[in-house]
């Protein structure tokens, strides 16, 4: 048993060395950024609370889909919602969902109340795919005990920086387009310019020259960059040193970076306990190398086992590299 441990380490070891860097994944709450032409606003995700919807919510951002399109719907003291239609010249079109309607997951206990992040949907309780709104006021009438038709709306996330953004955008004029687009914002109309999941801000975010320690190398690196601006996804965000995806080096990621200072680098533990047991070992490995290479990972087949640790969607180098970060860890 002990050889057979060590070999596996051993492959293991060269996984990490080949996957070190690609990933800087969602925390156990993730954070999204929407990047809108009136601020950004990010939202602080509920994975534990709405798994399904979370994931969803993840693949529609990672894929892309959400870039370029409008907040479509705007009613004051209500709600903005967003995620179906996009604007081209003069037109709107809807933008057709890329996978199918999800299970309503409102009885999860959260409540839509003002600033918290909820899936649209019709009249049929499951049939939420991309769209999605936040609560510009408390809405008790969506919350599932109050709703008329048993189920209400899934709240899966919450505004945690950049509520003045949605207090601006409620408060645009909006004009009559067509009967499913009767609230929309029109002076001006609003959109989001790019949508995308924040560094998650954990230890190994922090670990610049990837040696699995914060130390005094990591903050040359960031000496290096000092002031940066106009950091962007091409330039690998000014080194991976802009930590807070602001498009420039500054105090800001300064601070997060000395949060971390002399701490080991990886995961938290316990994503990494797949066999939950308080302990990474042989067990944790074995159930993570039966889902090696999985895709189409979703919270409806727990993420491949629990071994697609950053939630990517596939289980590769980048879940391996912090699997191992955590080795015989215990929590």
């Amino acid at each position: 048993m002990r050889v057979m441990r060590y070999r596996m380490m051993a492959v293991f070891v060269s996984w990490v060395l080949a996957g070190q860097g690609a990933f800087c994944a969602a925390a156990p709450n993730p954070k999204a950024v929407l990047e809108t032409n009136l601020g950004d606003i990010v939202v602080e995700l509920y994975p534990q609370k709405a798994p399904i919807t979370v994931d969803n919510f993840l693949y529609y951002i990672n894929s892309g889909f959400y870039d370029g399109l409008l907040f479509h719907r705007v009613i004051y003291t209500f709600m903005i919602q967003g995620g179906g239609y996009y604007l081209d010249g003069q037109y709107i079109y809807q933008a057709a969902p890329t996978a199918g309607p999800i299970l309503n997951e409102s009885g999860n206990g959260l409540k839509n109340l003002r600033g918290t992040l909820a899936m649209a949907r019709t009249n049929e309780p499951h049939s939420a795919t991309s769209q999605f709104f936040i609560n510009h006021a408390d809405n008790p009438h969506l919350d599932r005990q109050n709703a008329s038709d048993g189920w209400g709306y899934c709240v899966f996330g919450k505004v945690v920086e950049g509520m003045d953004v949605v207090d601006a955008i409620a408060q645009v004029p909006t004009c009559y387009v067509s009967a499913s687009l009767s609230n929309f914002p029109c002076n001006p109309p609003v959109w989001m310019n790019k949508v995308y999941v924040r560094p998650c801000e954990w230890s190994y975010d922090s670990d610049f020259n990837s040696d699995a320690a914060i130390d005094f190398a990591d903050f040359a690196k960031v000496a290096s960059h000092w002031l940066d601006d106009m950091c962007d996804s091409a330039d690998g965000f000014c080194g991976g040193i802009d930590l807070n995806y602001s498009g420039g080096v500054d105090i800001a990621d300064l601070e997060l970076f000395l949060a971390h200072w002399n701490r080991k680098a990886g995961y938290e533990p316990q994503a990494s306990d797949l066999v939950p047991g308080g302990q990474i070992n042989l067990e944790d490995v074995m159930c993570f190398a039966s889902h090696w290479l999985d895709a189409g990972c979703s919270a409806v087949n727990t993420f491949c086992g629990g071994a697609d640790i950053n939630r990517s969607g596939r289980v590769d180098n980048a879940d391996a590299a912090l699997l191992c970060g955590n080795w015989l860890d215990s929590y």
